[in-house]
């Protein structure tokens, strides 16, 4: 059974769908067409096409019915937002596979894409791993690297990870189907943890440095909901594109200092950035003069 969703999920369930199109038995995803990053309509077209089931579930404990029905001998699980138990685990003879976006041990759990850009990382990759019953601990299959660039936002480097995810597949899904992939355990001793992030998590804290400010921007950029603040009569600005201010800069922390026709600069806790790219909360894009005025506080 294929288990999984988003663009990451769908490129991965086309890869082992094409490594030996008779083993795959279903498809499971769940309905997250409210997501801008939904490709839900994707995966029922794939099922119609080619007579998999499809089922689409709407908690998550359903999963445990459809794997008791279908008796897999193994699961991929690639794009998944929830837990799975260890009783599941312990339904499937030859263990469930995943894909996590980062080297583990390193950044396992939630948003592990987002937080190493935001910790200003040079480097983070995706493991093909087994699961077991603690959070993204099992035994890795293999990993791949790439490099997070100082310009990257994490729209590239979700494509860098989508990339990597079906290298990694046509190379190791044969093995995983007949048996023979490598098996390395994870030095836990390593580990390092990531929480849950949600969009009320994006505020931006004025008092930062400015590059940890320019990192947690294009940590959430497009397509996710985006790094925000407030101007000082509650407008919500969502800053989807920022550069670094090349140069000190001294001065109370949220201050617009100076507006130009296509940007702003803003004063932070150590030095400034340059705002190049805004929305309001309803998704509009806007230019900096309709917003932004000089020495007015952003909070």
């Amino acid at each position: 059974i294929f288990i999984g969703s988003k663009k990451i999920g769908f490129k991965a369930l086309n890869v082992i769908y094409n490594s030996d199109p008779n083993k795959l038995k279903a498809i499971v995803t769940f309905d997250d067409s409210p997501d801008t990053r939904s490709t839900l309509e994707e995966f029922k077209e794939f099922s119609t096409r080619t007579k998999i089931d499809l089922f689409i579930l709407n908690k998550s404990s359903e999963l445990e019915e459809i794997i008791s029905n279908i008796n897999p001998d193994i699961c991929f699980l690639i794009g998944w937002y929830w837990i799975i138990n260890e009783k599941i685990l312990n339904m499937v003879p030859y263990g469930l596979v995943g894909i996590h976006g980062s080297l583990l041990p390193k950044y396992k759990g939630w948003a592990p894409l987002v937080w190493p850009i935001i910790n200003g990382e040079k480097e983070s990759g995706i493991s093909l791993f087994y699961l077991d019953k603690d959070l993204d601990s099992g035994d890795i299959i293999n990993q791949k690297k790439f490099q997070i660039n100082v310009g990257d936002t994490i729209k590239d480097v979700l494509s860098k990870a989508e990339k990597l995810t079906e290298e990694i597949l046509v190379e190791y899904c044969p093995l995983i189907l007949n048996g023979s992939a490598p098996r390395t355990e994870q030095k836990n001793e390593l580990s390092s943890y990531c929480s849950k992030r949600t969009p009320a998590d994006g505020r931006i804290n004025w008092k930062d440095t400015n590059l940890n400010i320019y990192n947690f921007i294009r940590a959430q950029s497009e397509p996710y909901p985006g790094a925000f603040c407030y101007t000082d009569n509650n407008q919500k600005i969502i800053i989807n594109k920022a550069k670094l201010f090349p140069y000190e800069y001294y001065g109370v922390p949220g201050l617009v200092v100076q507006i130009t026709e296509e940007s702003a600069i803003v004063t932070c806790g150590k030095g400034a950035i340059i705002i190049e790219g805004i929305q309001t909360d309803t998704r509009q894009d806007k230019s900096i003069k309709e917003l932004f005025k000089k020495n007015q506080k952003l909070y």
